[in-house]
């Protein structure tokens, strides 16, 4: 009998993930926040989502493409209702952006049951996170709680119930919070996604997220094309959308300045982070000399909405749950991450957000005051 999930948030994420689960069989239930409930309109009226898959064989050259749309019929509950979406499932998968999970963690925590595994689509300290505002709202439950460092798909929404899936990752790392019971989680996701792969803890989950080295750089480094618009790009929702990270040869030296300071902050747990070249290998087969090369030959990349705005998700949620809380944490431990910090300075600056404040700070995680030594006890055991 198929598992029953739960999919929360009706985002880019969460259509190609509901799509594809139903497309596979699973019973699948999709929420969305009550405020945002008109995003759930479209697939009830029309019964499901139409995934839309591009020809990338070759790199796009026109304003158009050669395209293959399936309709996917959504098979459980399209609701606003969070105890009517989460009731009996086995897998609660929560696809949204950082900065609205704290809304959806809270409005979920009443009604989780013993024996469910919530998954995190992706990283951000999220696990962390969850065991946190429920721990403060007294949750008593037994289940368990795990991340991703990243979404398995590239995709975007392109209509009222139309998402485009440019790519999904060839890999995918999973961690549960505490470790102890990652065996379990990779087991039911395995089934589902066959390219999970286990690792050590959410630690290293949240630092292999690529997305803290390719998004704030290519908006803070591009502000002044970003603000102006710049862009070659067609806003037609109907319309795939081709464009890129205007990368230069310098973006990408700063982008993995980023790198080895995620990978310094890993070292002092004795971590594997990747770089953000071995990590697109990975996920999508990119390769080149260096970053800036592996991003020119990246297919998946050359669809791309880029950015019009300081406050789109490449800031908004990037700085200050992931740059944020590495920089706190760097402190914590003595490593520096002078260019992290720096470039959560300048967002802070350019937005006239205080994201230091806003975003995730040791306290919020459980960290504060933790040696290393106790930080990796305490994610691995929780205690």
């Amino acid at each position: 009998m198929p598992k029953k999930i739960a999919i929360l948030g009706a985002g880019s994420g969460g259509y190609a993930m509901s799509a594809e689960l139903a497309q596979l069989g699973y019973k699948v239930n999709l929420y969305e926040h009550p405020n945002v409930a008109n995003n759930l309109k479209p697939i009830i009226e029309k019964g499901g989502i139409d995934i839309v898959v591009p020809n990338l064989k070759d790199k796009p050259s026109e304003p158009s493409v050669k395209e293959n749309s399936e309709f996917v019929k959504i098979t459980g509950k399209v609701t606003s209702d969070i105890k009517e979406a989460v009731e009996g499932v086995n897998l609660i998968m929560l696809v949204t952006p950082a900065q609205f999970r704290q809304s959806f963690i809270r409005l979920l925590a009443p009604y989780v049951e013993d024996g469910q595994t919530i998954v995190v689509w992706q990283g951000y300290f999220s696990a962390l996170q969850v065991a946190g505002i429920f721990k403060d709202m007294g949750v008593k439950k037994d289940v368990t709680i795990c991340e991703t460092d990243s979404l398995i798909y590239a995709c975007k929404k392109i209509g009222s119930n139309r998402v485009l899936v440019k790519g999904k990752k060839g890999k995918v790392l999973v961690a549960a919070f505490p470790s102890n019971r990652n065996e379990n989680v990779l087991r039911d996701l395995k089934e589902i996604f066959p390219k999970c792969i286990n690792v050590k803890n959410i630690l290293e989950t949240s630092l292999n997220n690529i997305g803290l080295t390719l998004h704030p750089a290519s908006v803070l480094l591009n502000m002044y094309r970003v603000e102006r618009k710049f862009y070659p790009y067609f806003e037609n929702t109907g319309t795939l959308l081709y464009s890129y990270y205007d990368v230069t040869p310098g973006m990408a030296e700063v982008m993995e300045a980023v790198d080895r300071e995620r990978i310094a902050l890993g070292k002092k747990f004795d971590l594997k982070i990747s770089t953000t070249k071995e990590a697109l290998l990975d996920y999508y087969g990119a390769t080149g000399k260096n970053l800036y090369e592996t991003l020119l030959n990246c297919n998946v990349y050359q669809i791309q909405i880029p950015p019009t705005s300081l406050q789109y998700r490449y800031i908004s949620e990037e700085v200050p749950f992931g740059f944020v809380p590495i920089v706190f944490l760097g402190d914590q431990l003595g490593v520096p991450v002078p260019i992290i910090k720096g470039m959560t300075n300048i967002a802070c600056a350019a937005t006239k957000i205080d994201y230091w404040s806003e975003g995730l700070t040791m306290e919020k995680l459980g960290l504060s005051g933790k040696t290393s030594e106790e930080i990796m006890e305490y994610a691995n055991t929780g205690k």
